[in-house]
């Protein structure tokens, strides 16, 4: 179960590419799953920032395990601010 999570979220870091290559360096706690995540709740807040939606990253619960939501959402909050920058 756990190679399959980690093969789905590898899968959707290739598809997103670019979008998430700008994203920060995963904290050093992360395992490479929970960076995956992590990448992708960055990409997820800076999209909804830089669109003028709020900050939720509840709302992109179909993007995340749950047994990764922290990760998730940590990447999220750190690309809600980033995107908020001009």
């Amino acid at each position: 179960m756990k190679s399959r999570v980690f093969a789905l979220a590898l899968a959707s870091l290739f598809v997103a590419g670019s979008a998430l290559a700008d994203a920060p360096a995963c904290p050093a706690s992360m395992d490479k799953t929970a960076c995956v995540y992590f990448k992708e709740g960055y990409a997820a807040g800076k999209d909804d920032a830089k669109s003028g939606a709020k900050n939720a990253y509840q709302r992109h619960e179909d993007s995340y395990d749950s047994r990764f939501e922290s990760a998730f959402s940590k990447g999220y909050e750190e690309g809600f601010k980033d995107g908020q920058k001009k």
